[in-house]
């Protein structure tokens, strides 16, 4: 299975990613799928392995997407991309990881916990983590992914908007996920777990932007 990286800064006059303001993440899902193949089924996202994470830059809007398929940059609608997607297959990068290495990582999440007992009629809900419950979440996620934290920053990002659902009243309202980056420097654990949690992604909202776990070698002194 390969692993490929697709750059693209998105056209500004693509109004259709934004909702009042807001990244609306069910829309990027939508064109970034058109870079996965065909009849892949109910599950295609997971199918392909397709994950993306949001970044605002000096240029505009720039999409990091991942896919587990020679991507189909053709395929993308022609009011997406500002000029041409850059396209890198980084399976080598991921398969050369080895237990002690030092890399960076960044990710988009969106820390989440299910309500117990003591919520009363909220039990059973999510709900998102800030500050120190969501770096909590992070350090455990992080340690299950088969990375040894050695330094993190996070902050908090804006809302992205996920799936539409009606109201009571047949309004419709998309559901918003909170998002925080992590980011720093750890060493590789257990190599086959990093591999996995780099190729599906971790935590929830992966369909959204969330999730997407990127990790690059800390270069070493000399070179």
């Amino acid at each position: 299975m390969s692993l490929w990286l697709v750059r693209i800064l998105v056209n500004p006059r693509c109004h259709r990613v934004w909702s009042r303001g807001t990244l609306d993440g069910g829309a990027l899902h939508r064109d970034i799928m058109r870079l996965a193949p065909d009849a892949l089924g109910d599950q295609a996202r997971k199918a392909a392995n397709v994950l993306f994470r949001a970044e605002h830059t000096q240029r505009g809007l720039k999409i990091l997407a991942q896919l587990s398929c020679a991507p189909r940059v053709d395929n993308l609608a022609p009011d997406f991309a500002h000029g041409t997607p850059e396209c890198r297959n980084i399976e080598s990068l991921v398969s050369s990881m080895r237990s002690g290495t030092q890399v960076r990582y960044r990710i988009d999440a969106n820390p989440t916990k299910r309500l117990g007992n003591s919520a009363g009629d909220k039990k059973g809900r999510l709900a998102a983590l800030h500050g120190a419950d969501a770096e909590e979440w992070w350090h455990r996620r992080a340690a299950e992914s088969g990375l040894e934290l050695l330094s993190t920053t996070a902050s908090a990002m804006p809302d992205i908007l996920g799936s539409r659902n009606r109201d009571r009243r047949g309004r419709c309202r998309a559901t918003s996920h909170g998002v925080t980056r992590f980011e720093g420097v750890a060493v590789v654990a257990a190599p086959e777990k990093v591999r996995s949690a780099v190729v599906e992604g971790v935590g929830r909202a992966r369909t959204y932007g969330c999730g997407l776990l990127s990790i690059a070698p800390v270069p070493t002194s000399g070179g």
